[in-house]
């Protein structure tokens, strides 16, 4: 063995050479794999000297770990070619050209695994490659160029530059290693480490790649650890007696085992710092977890932009982060009490803004449940109000979580994407204090339908407990089948105010990232009951295909069945397909420049492109090109 690397079995033969007053060895190693390796030299017992030369044939190369153990805890492959070894027995060096073959080495703080098969180059004083292809464990590449320089195999540093990294794995951490942050991290760009036994450095500079995904755990967590204090025995066997020869015997090995145990136990308590600077640039290819309760099930699933920068140092475990992450689209599951249990949709531009605490982050967010609920609920007086075609409404409750993410202030409110103003104004004025509003929410989000107020005096109240008892199964359906799949998020809805079942409605929500989060899909299709529309069936969705990787070039295509339409009566559903295009932009003059120049600009614009919007029964609307500023 050397450096507790199994080398194989050796046939040595060893003579005394007088002239040279050494001892010649002439060795093959027979190894495991079936190859032999040859080593030829001498030792100089008087001047305290050697000098062998090395033929390797696949020999294993875990004889390197204890010069990298600063990063790395396993070190695998094997090694062909030629060197040499030599110098005093305290100041030993080595010279030579050896090829790795599926040299495997594990990174442990980022938990990744890395393999090769290449030259490496050995002078006195230094371990050197370049340009050298890098495999991650899924077989995406990067370059990897680097040494290890030493004295005499003593106060090793070392220094590797990961360059063309494409779809890269940079960070594999599972939460029984790390509960608070974990996730797989996919990454194009560029890292760069160095240091030495107590200290390593790594720089990141790289944009996130398809299939990442990061979870930050914002609740505080306590783990229990064991201590076996009680030990049990049988009270009826007599302990062995010690012969004092035999004491006299062991005292040598466990004088040794002790001394041993003290110095791995003082290694262990000085292990190497690790310093960590990342700078990430976050696209939509990466999907972020924000857990508030681990426990029931609170959490924010988004996918966005931003520009981030990680700071983490090992010594104290201090984690820190700096930008600001501006949210394209994602989910928040809302429960309370394991009783409501909804998917509100996030609004985009909402953002989470980080100034250095990961837990002091500021929130801004905005995310909608969407309902249809009836008017009548509140006030009888809608069922004749003529601009209403139907009473049964979309409605969208809105949720609006700002400040520090610790303590957030939480407000809601209700929109009404169908309705006239007057109307609205209606609503709003049976709606018009704090407490009413919490109460219709929470009425919304239970029973999928409004609170009728007592001093409305309606007659007209469905079987609430038939709601309860719909709307219990919907979020209890919605949270088993949410399990199934992570590429789909699947929301079963069962709705109906009446105790006979008359006017049920059933309807699946379908949510996707398909072909690397390239292809978004919403939709929404099921069956209604319901004597006021003659269409029964529902078809909603919408098909978005990003046609550049930052996604601010869009085709989409979408079908909306028409729950409220004034204009045109006869209509049942109406489909459209257009094309959006987003660019980011200080004024207006930067807007005009080439899109290659305005990378760096700030305001978000937005234009739809030759959109055509068709319904059905032949009515068709003319083509429309319009930009919108925001």
């Amino acid at each position: 063995t050397y450096n507790g690397a199994h080398m194989g079995d050796a046939d040595i033969v060893s003579s005394w050479n007088n002239e040279a007053k050494s001892v010649d060895i002439n060795a093959i190693i027979k190894q495991t794999n079936g190859r032999n390796s040859i080593i030829k030299g001498s030792i100089f017992p008087l001047s305290e000297s050697l000098d062998f030369n090395f033929h390797a044939d696949k020999a294993n190369i875990g004889f390197m770990r204890p010069y990298m153990e600063a990063f790395t805890s396993e070190v695998s492959g094997y090694a062909s070619g030629d060197a040499r070894l030599w110098g005093t027995f305290k100041l030993i060096d080595m010279t030579g050209r050896l090829f790795a073959e599926d040299l495997k080495v594990k990174i442990d703080y980022t938990n990744t695994y890395y393999t090769t098969t290449d030259s490496v180059i050995i002078n006195p004083g230094s371990i050197e490659f370049t340009d050298v292809i890098l495999k991650d464990s899924y077989g995406n590449t990067a370059s990897l160029s680097g040494s290890v320089t030493h004295t005499f195999f003593k106060q090793p540093h070392f220094k590797f530059d990961i360059t063309k990294a494409k779809n890269f794995l940079c960070y594999d951490i599972t939460p029984d290693i790390s509960p608070d942050w974990y996730g797989k991290i996919f990454g194009n760009g560029a890292a760069f480490v160095k240091g030495e036994p107590g200290l390593i450095e790594i720089n990141v500079n790289m944009a996130t790649a398809p299939k990442s995904t990061f979870t930050f755990v914002l609740s505080d967590s306590e783990a229990a650890g064991e201590y076996p204090f009680i030990e049990f025995r049988d009270r009826n066997q007599k302990p062995k007696p010690i012969a004092p020869d035999t004491i006299l015997q062991r005292g040598t090995p466990e004088l040794a085992e002790l001394l041993q145990a003290r110095i791995a136990k003082q290694a262990e308590s000085n292990p190497s710092v690790f310093r960590i600077n990342l700078q990430a640039d976050i696209n939509p290819n990466a999907q972020m977890i924000l857990v508030m309760d681990p426990i029931g099930g609170d959490r924010i699933k988004a996918y966005g932009n931003g520009n981030l920068r990680l700071e983490y140092t090992s010594s104290d475990d201090e984690f820190k982060m700096f930008g600001s992450y501006i949210l394209d689209r994602g989910s928040y599951n809302f429960t309370l009490q394991d009783i409501i249990i909804k998917d509100f949709t996030i609004n985009p531009e909402s953002s989470i803004t980080f100034t250095g605490d990961p837990l002091a982050a500021t929130l801004d967010i905005e995310a909608i449940y969407s309902v249809n609920a009836n008017l009548s609920d509140l006030d009888e007086s809608f069922l004749q109000d003529r601009e209403l075609n139907r009473t049964n409404v979309p409605v969208h409750a809105l949720m609006k979580v700002s400040g520090d993410m610790r303590q957030p202030d939480i407000a809601f409110d209700i929109e009404f994407p169908t309705l006239t103003h007057d109307t609205y104004r209606k609503v709003m004025s049976i709606i018009s204090t704090e407490e009413m509003m919490s109460r219709q929410i929470l009425y919304l989000l239970a029973l999928n339908r409004f609170y009728t107020p007592e001093y409305m005096g309606t007659t007209t109240k469905g079987n609430e407990l038939v709601s309860v008892a719909s709307s219990t199964i919907s979020s209890q359906l919605s949270s088993m089948l949410g399990q199934l799949s992570d590429n789909w998020t699947i929301a079963p809805n069962f709705r109906s105010s009446r105790g006979d079942f008359s006017d049920m409605e059933v309807d699946v929500a379908l949510t996707s990232q398909l072909l690397n989060n390239r292809l978004l899909f919403n939709g929404n299709f099921g069956y209604r009951d319901n004597t006021y529309n003659s269409n029964s069936f529902i078809g909603d969705f919408d098909i978005e295909y990003l046609l550049n990787r930052s996604g601010s070039i869009r085709l989409k295509a979408y079908n909306r069945y028409n729950d409220q339409n004034y204009y045109v009566r006869t209509a049942l559903t109406t489909q459209g397909v257009g094309v959006v295009f987003k660019r980011d932009f200080d004024n207006i003059f930067s807007f005009l420049r080439p899109i290659r120049s305005a990378n760096a600009e700030t305001t978000k614009s937005e234009a739809i492109v030759d959109s055509t919007t068709i319904e059905t029964d032949s009515i068709v609307a003319p083509s429309d090109s319009i930009i919108v500023f925001k």
